[in-house]
């Protein structure tokens, strides 16, 4: 019993090794090629999202933008005087300009891109040493590992680094190279996600208040109507 309420608080509080010390310079290559690996494909899968988010941003945004003069066009009765409204196109024409702006710039599915493309000319390379691994062994000839060293460096050095939140969630799903367990995964896991969810706040706050402006607008909710109509 006492066995298993040690077990029970080892797991729970990650008290085991998180990484095993590995001594063979081939394995220990192959493992640090396999997590850059990993977090190069995790950051490709990151700009990705962040790409088609903003574009879904600028969509609704460019809707919102589109349906306000159609309104005041027709003969709904409105909650908002015209003064309002004629604002809220302006800022909603920004925001577009803004996002338009950023999409341009950030180049992220360029950049996507050049990572996944920077994952898989690293795998190439684990397959190659594997393979070669393997020879060796029947053939006594043992494997150049500064030259797979130097081109490991060259691969990597083809796109740009993926950041901390990325390798965060390799070593979350790695559980085979990283063991965390209990509250500490939980933790981790908690903290990857918050920090993946950074950049969509504010355009998800943008959406949100559009949406709560056209519905208070057509006199559905009520929530900016008193603050507009108290200004006007």
């Amino acid at each position: 019993m006492m066995v298993r309420v040690i077990a029970f608080f080892v797991w729970l509080l990650s008290l085991r090794l998180v990484e095993e010390d590995v001594t063979d310079p081939v394995q220990k290559l192959m493992n640090g090629m396999r997590v850059t690996s990993k977090c190069r494909y995790n950051a490709s899968e990151r700009l990705k999202r962040q790409n088609q988010f903003s574009f879904i941003t600028t969509t609704i945004l460019s809707l919102g933008l589109i349906l306000i003069p159609l309104l005041q066009n027709s003969n709904i009765k409105l909650a908002f005087p015209d003064k309002v409204l004629n604002m809220l196109q302006v800022f909603l024409a920004v925001s577009v300009l803004v996002y338009s702006v950023i999409i341009a710039t950030a180049h992220y599915e360029t950049r996507a891109e050049a990572l996944n493309d920077c994952g898989d000319k690293i795998k190439d390379l684990i397959r190659n040493l594997r393979r070669e691994v393997a020879e060796s062994k029947t053939s006594g000839v043992k494997v150049d590992l500064a030259l797979y060293n130097q081109r490991y460096g060259d691969v990597s050095t083809d796109a740009e680094n993926h950041a901390r939140v990325d390798f965060m969630l390799a070593s979350l799903e790695m559980s085979s190279d990283y063991c965390y367990t209990g509250i500490i995964r939980l933790f981790r896991f908690i903290r990857c996600g918050f920090l993946y969810s950074i950049p969509y706040f504010v355009p998800i706050s943008m959406i949100i208040v559009e949406i709560i402006f056209i519905t208070d607008m057509l006199g559905i909710t009520h929530i900016l109507s008193p603050y507009f109509k108290q200004a006007s």
